[in-house]
C-alpha cells in the first residue's frame, strides 16, 4: 500500500500542469494549452502564446498559474510586483505560482513604442521582476520545478511577428545580446590581411588575404550547464590561407571556458560611439539576471570593455578581437529536413517569393512551448505571417512546388 502511495505521489510530481488543469499520467500536458495564434490587433499583428486562452480579452491582464514544484518551497508568502508584472506564491496551493502579465494590447503598445519613456519603463519592469525572481528563488521561494519559471514567463509573452525572437532568446531590437540555447551553432569568421605599406589603408581589398570559418555547437553538459564543441575542421577561403595564418586557434579556447547555466552572445552595437571599439563577446553566469545587469551596464558605459566589467561582476566574458564576425545559427525543420539558418531568418526567407501566396495556403507551422510542440495558427491571407522570425526547433511543411531554392 505504501509503495502504491509513493508511486501516485511520484506521478503527481512529474505532471507539471498550468492554467488550473488536472493532470493525467496518460495524457500529455499539451492538451491543456491553446495553440499559438497570430491575430490582428490595433492594425498590427500579435503572436499569442499557448498559455493565453482562446478568446482572452485583449484589454485584460494575462493571469496564469504554474504548478509542478518537485520540492516544496522553504519560504512562503513570496511576492514581487513591477509595473504590470506580478509574481506570488499560490494562496491555496504552496506548490503553485501565480503570474500576471500585461494585457496584450498594453504590451503591444510597449513593443511598438519601446523608445518612449512609458513603454521603456514597462520593458525594464520585466527585467526587474526577473531579477526579483532570481533573488526570491535564492531565498527559498517557489521551490524547485521541472521547468524554468523565467523561461515560462518569457515564452508566455505575446510578441509581434518580427520580435518573436524575444520569447526564446531574449533579443529585442535596440538591445545588444541574445541568449545561447542548446541546439544553436556559433559561426566565427575571421578576415586576414597582409601588412599595409606606409601611407595605405591597413585593411582594404589590396591587402586582403582571405577568410577562415569555424563552427561550434552549443550543448548541454552535466548539471544542465552549457558547453561549446567544435564542429568539423576550420575552413579557409582560399584553401592556401591555411598555411599562412594560425591566429584562428585562439578561438578554440572557447571550448575550454567554465561551463555555466547561462551564456549570451554580445553583439557589436550602434550604441557604441565610433571613437570606441567593442568586440563581439560571449558572456556567461550562474543566473540570467547577472547577464541582464552586465548587458545594461555595458550599454550605459560604452567606453568600458566587456572583460573589465565582467571581472568586476565575477561573470565570464570571452571577447573576439580583430577582424572577426560572430553569429548564431538556429536549427529548424523544413519539409522534414533539418537545416541551420542564420538567426533572425523569417518565414519569407524560406519560401519562394514567386510562390508565397500558394505556399501559405499549404503551410503548416509548429513551434515549441516549454519543450512541447503546438501548432501555430494564422490567416493565410495575412501577409504579416511572412515576417514571423523563426526560432530553433520550428517545424514548417508546405507544398514542395513552393520551396525556395536550397
Amino acid at each position: 500500500m505504501l509503495l502504491k502511495l509513493n508511486q501516485i505521489l511520484f506521478l503527481g510530481f512529474l505532471c507539471a500542469v498550468v492554467m488550473h488543469v488536472s493532470c493525467s499520467a496518460k495524457k500529455p500536458i499539451t492538451s491543456s494549452y491553446a495553440p499559438f495564434r497570430l491575430e490582428s490587433l490595433n492594425n498590427d499583428s500579435l503572436l499569442l502564446t499557448p498559455p493565453i486562452p482562446e478568446g482572452h480579452a485583449n484589454n485584460a491582464a494575462i493571469k496564469m498559474t504554474l504548478i509542478g514544484n518537485t520540492t516544496p518551497p522553504s519560504v512562503t508568502n513570496c511576492f514581487a510586483e513591477r509595473g504590470p508584472f506580478r509574481l506570488e506564491q499560490g494562496r491555496n496551493d504552496p506548490h503553485s505560482i501565480q503570474i500576471t502579465l500585461p494585457a496584450p494590447e498594453t504590451w503591444l503598445t510597449d513593443l511598438e513604442g519601446s523608445a518612449e519613456p512609458r513603454a521603456s519603463e514597462d520593458i525594464e519592469a520585466l527585467y526587474a521582476i526577473l531579477a526579483d525572481l532570481d533573488q526570491l528563488q535564492q531565498e527559498g521561494c517557489f521551490g524547485e520545478t521541472n521547468s524554468s519559471i523565467r523561461d515560462f514567463i518569457l515564452q508566455s509573452l505575446p510578441m509581434t511577428p518580427n520580435e518573436s525572437l524575444f520569447n526564446t532568446y531574449g533579443y529585442l531590437e535596440g538591445r545588444t545580446s541574445m541568449d545561447l540555447k542548446p541546439g544553436m551553432r556559433l559561426k566565427i569568421e575571421r578576415a586576414y590581411f597582409r601588412p599595409a605599406k606606409a601611407g595605405n589603408e591597413e585593411h582594404d581589398a589590396k591587402t586582403f588575404l582571405g577568410v577562415s570559418t569555424m563552427y561550434l555547437d552549443v550543448e548541454v553538459a552535466g548539471n544542465s550547464k552549457i558547453r561549446f564543441r567544435r564542429v568539423g575542421s576550420i575552413r579557409y577561403s582560399p584553401a592556401s590561407l591555411a598555411h599562412r595564418v594560425q591566429e584562428e586557434n585562439r578561438d578554440l579556447g572557447l571550448i575550454l571556458i567554465p561551463r555555466q547555466l547561462h551564456y549570451r552572445l554580445l553583439f557589436y552595437t550602434y550604441l557604441v560611439p565610433k571613437k570606441h571599439t567593442r568586440f563581439p563577446a560571449i558572456i556567461g553566469a550562474g543566473n540570467a539576471s547577472q547577464l541582464d545587469e552586465l548587458d545594461r551596464e555595458l550599454r550605459a558605459q560604452s567606453d568600458e570593455s566587456c572583460k573589465n566589467v565582467a571581472t568586476a561582476r565575477r561573470v565570464t566574458c570571452v571577447e573576439f578581437d580583430g577582424s572577426v564576425a560572430v553569429s548564431a545559427l538556429i536549427k529548424v525543420e523544413l519539409n522534414g529536413k533539418p537545416r541551420f539558418l542564420e538567426w533572425g531568418a523569417k518565414i519569407k526567407d524560406v519560401l519562394s517569393k514567386s510562390s508565397e501566396v500558394e505556399a501559405l495556403k499549404t503551410l503548416r507551422f509548429q513551434r515549441r512551448f516549454m519543450n512541447s510542440y503546438y501548432d501555430v495558427r494564422f490567416d493565410p491571407e495575412d501577409s504579416n505571417v511572412l515576417s514571423l522570425a523563426l526560432v530553433g526547433g520550428d517545424r514548417l511543411t508546405w507544398s514542395k512546388s513552393s520551396s525556395a531554392p536550397q
